[in-house]
């Protein structure tokens, strides 16, 4: 399984921000003013001034048509009043058959200003007598039974009157008025009224500007302090004394300043303790002998302090993680992206993986020690992968020279002991055989128990050196580890009740299926209880198994002279023992924590302290999860 690592530019790192403007602050050149700027008394003032010239010019225009239109009633019986008093005036001078004087009245009738045309038709309809005989008459009016008055235009109005005198018809008397005079004064009337309304409206206008003005002249002042602070000024504060909102307004403004003037300097300080602090941590990254790198949690490189294995710093960023696990041999190819996968699956650091990396230039082998930690969001979302890889190749090569000597020191022990046993073996029997075997009873015992000490030592030192070479090869197979630990009960009980204490067994009734080698993992719990019989002087030993969320545990448990908590991580550590009188030379649990590594098991150790005993924890993957 392969983390979903991509490869990544450098070129599009994108480079720290250098600290300078306080983020959140714009200047004002940032500001991009509008094409057209009205100040807000002009924003009030127009509005209204537009409104009330509109409404007023609406209420004149409507009162002058109303206004027209009652004269234009009025004036109707007025006219025609008129013409009968002219049909009156001229009934005597046609009766008296006096046509001068007829034509004289007419002309008098026709002096007048509103009147147009004055005409004078017999019964039949004939006009026999007009002061202007140009004027244009309406069809309807000269009809000679028409009587009344018509509308000719909205200006000009025509009034037929009949002359009867004694039920005799003499005729018709048609006048033509106009009113365009009066509509002309009715206009200039109200004409004259609006240029006195519209010059109110202005004067009131004019001082609703000012009035307006020195409402918001506070929110000018307001507005200068602002631009004083946006020009870097926070010590700039609004003197404003309205004794109204814009007051109260202004003093939160003050507040707001000041607290943010505030924050402002606690963010500097912070930010100059920052910078600091991240100028500390790049000079302890880069300067660090050890190789400091981190990946996103989308396997882009974010951190690597320096280049290695004979390739730049700016080519891992080129490549990005396939590069990192290019650089592996094969075999450690495989294990550095099975770290990768099981630190991201189980959520917990790994420390110290082993990995061999092959120079690029001089294509030598690089030994390394690869820690991982993972760190994840609040989701639980993977947000950066950390990691650290220590150069050990000289300490490597110092290491397989003493596994090396070690081994040849254990071979070469290996032959005398196993002489020395035969030795011992013939010497018993020919005591035996001469009856002396009880006089030296004691010298035997304790011959064979520093035998069988020192092969225990040999076997085990030899054991220790194949696991950590990695030349051990494991016969996995599926399996329930019941089967295993039911076996070492029975084959360690009689051996344990030998010295007076008790072994129990908790197995449970479900399967416990595991995956690995048997014969080692009967190695690894032999070598728990016989650890536990070492430091358990009475009481008893507990052996138990269960399923816990998913994974298999087993558990060995004590009630013997218990682990100091600084202890509890040394003990699997070879060659350390509790006190230097104790049986064996210390590497029996870190046989067990190689086989449990083996495994891809989790090993640990609790105790409460000294005198209350000791527990060693085992803790399998599940089945399926298992590689």
């Amino acid at each position: 399984m392969s983390l979903p690592f991509s490869e990544v530019n450098p070129d599009e790192i994108p480079p720290l921000k250098t600290p300078g403007a306080v983020p959140g602050i714009a200047s004002k050149s940032d500001a991009k003013p509008g094409l057209f700027r009205l100040s807000i008394r002009f924003k009030l003032t127009f509005p209204v001034l537009i409104f009330v010239s509109l409404m007023t010019y609406f209420l004149f225009n409507t009162t002058f048509r109303l206004v027209r239109q009652l004269a234009i009633e009025k004036n109707t019986s007025r006219l025609l009043a008129t013409a009968e008093v002219y049909a009156e005036t001229l009934k005597v001078p046609l009766l008296l058959n006096a046509p001068q004087d007829v034509k004289d009245i007419m002309e008098w009738m026709g002096s007048r200003s509103d009147v147009l045309e004055v005409r004078l038709e017999d019964s039949s309809g004939k006009v026999f007598e007009s002061i202007h005989p140009e004027a244009q008459i309406p069809e309807v009016v000269k009809d000679p039974k028409f009587n009344g008055v018509f509308t000719v235009s909205p200006d000009t109005y025509a009034a037929a009157v009949p002359l009867m005198a004694e039920e005799r018809n003499l005729g018709r008397v048609v006048v033509l008025f106009s009113h365009l005079g009066f509509d002309l004064e009715l206009k200039n009337i109200f004409f004259e009224r609006l240029v006195m309304a519209f010059a109110m409206m202005v004067l009131l206008a004019l001082l609703s500007m000012g009035v307006t003005w020195l409402a918001i002249r506070p929110i000018f002042a307001l507005q200068q302090t602002v631009r004083k602070i946006l020009a870097g000024n926070l010590n700039a504060r609004a003197r404003i004394r309205s004794f109204d909102e814009i007051e109260d307004l202004g003093e939160a403004f003050n507040e707001m300043v000041s607290r943010l003037s505030s924050s402002l300097d606690r963010l500097r300080s912070r930010t100059e303790a920052l910078e600091e602090s991240e100028e500390k941590f790049r000079q302890i990254v880069e300067g660090a002998s050890d190789i400091i790198f981190a990946f996103s949690g989308e396997g882009e490189l974010m951190l690597l302090n320096r280049g290695f294995a004979g390739h730049p710093r700016e080519e891992f960023f080129r490549q990005g993680f396939s590069l990192f696990a290019a650089l592996n041999s094969e075999d450690s190819r495989k294990v550095f992206e099975a770290a990768m996968d099981e630190v991201c699956r189980r959520k917990e650091p790994m420390l110290n993986v082993p990995l061999t990396c092959v120079n690029a230039q001089t294509e030598e082998e690089i030994f390394y020690l690869l820690s991982l930690t993972p760190l994840f969001d609040h989701d639980g979302n993977l947000k950066l992968l950390q990691g650290m890889m220590r150069d050990v190749t000289e300490l490597r090569r110092v290491e397989m020279m003493k596994d090396s000597l070690i081994r040849d020191v254990t071979h070469e022990l290996k032959t005398p002991a196993a002489k020395f046993q035969m030795t011992v073996d013939w010497l018993e029997k020919e005591l035996d055989r001469q009856g002396l075997k009880d006089s030296f009873k004691d010298l035997l015992k304790i011959l064979h128990s520093n035998i069988d000490r020192l092969m225990n030592t040999v076997s085990s030192v030899m054991d220790l050196s194949k696991l950590e070479s990695g030349s051990v090869q494991i016969d996995r197979v599926i399996f329930d580890l019941r089967e295993v630990l039911q076996q070492v009960f029975q084959d360690l009980e009689p051996l344990v009740r030998q010295k007076g204490l008790a072994l129990e067994a908790s197995l449970g009734s479900r399967p416990l299926m595991v995956s690995g080698d048997k014969n080692m993992l009967y190695r690894l719990f032999s070598n728990l209880i016989g650890n536990s019989l070492k430091f358990t002087p009475r009481g008893k030993i507990m052996l138990r198994a269960f399923l816990n969320d998913g994974k298999v545990r087993a558990e060995v448990e004590d009630t013997g002279v218990g682990i100091e908590p600084e202890f509890l991580e040394s003990i699997f550590e070879r060659f350390v023992q509790k006190t230097a009188a104790s049986l064996g030379i210390g590497v029996g649990l870190t046989i067990c924590r190689d086989i449990a590594r083996l495994h891809e098991a989790r090993i640990w150790a609790e105790s409460e302290g000294l005198g209350k005993g000791a527990i060693i924890k085992l803790e399998f993957l599940p089945q399926h999860l298992t590689n």
